[in-house]
């Protein structure tokens, strides 16, 4: 798919542009100017056949929703994210969920201090051994409701400086975890939340 061509300088909505093209192998949006684009969600849904996807030259310094952006797009394994700017995000549910060939996701650069969904947000990531979101400020999400299901590998999940305090939706935030990660949670008031609402949870360590 050539779009060398496209003029996206005007562009606010890139909504579901590529969702459902489950046979694309490769696509190069290098051209692409985002710098207007307010939502990107489920931008590259069900897009089951890609497995690398260049994003650097992405300008998301305006974009509030990237919910299911990558939902089934179970090839991919490779992401690169970091130059995402997020600090106007407010929705990324189910953001991830799908991509079942990925090993590692570094969210460091990630600004979710806007952030209110996360549910469904890494559901399926069955590869994923170590997850690292350390720097996620939490402190505005109510909805965190299956945000690791069936994350079946995962080993260690630091999650230091998530706030719980106004998460309403829990539910089997944790399902078929099997593996028992150890989880690196803030202070005592975390890791009393998380041993409350889950008793598949074991591994709850302070650092």
């Amino acid at each position: 798919l050539d779009l060398s061509n496209f003029n996206t300088s005007k562009v606010t909505g890139m909504s579901s542009m590529f969702n459902g093209c489950s046979s694309l192998t490769s696509l190069d949006l290098s051209s692409f100017d985002t710098s207007k684009v307010t939502s990107m969600s489920s931008m590259f849904a069900n897009c089951s056949s890609l497995t690398s996807l260049d994003l650097s030259s992405f300008d998301t310094s305006q974009v509030t929703n990237i919910g299911s952006m990558f939902i089934n797009c179970s090839s991919l394994t490779n992401l690169n994210l970091s130059s995402f700017d997020t600090s106007k995000v407010t929705t990324m549910y189910a953001m991830f969920n799908g991509c079942g060939s990925l090993t590692s996701l570094d969210l460091s650069s990630f600004d979710t201090s806007k952030v209110t969904t996360m549910y469904t947000m890494f559901y399926g990531c069955h590869n994923l051994t170590n997850l690292d979101l350390s720097s996620f400020d939490t402190s505005n999400v109510t909805s965190m409701a299956s945000m690791f299901y069936y994350c079946t590998k995962l080993i260690s999940l630091n999650i230091r400086n998530f706030n719980f305090s106004n998460v309403n939706s829990y539910g089997s935030m944790f399902g078929l975890v099997k593996s028992n990660p150890t989880i690196y949670v803030k202070d005592n008031t975390a890791k009393e939340w998380l041993v409350s609402k889950f008793n598949n949870l074991t591994n709850i360590v302070i650092p």
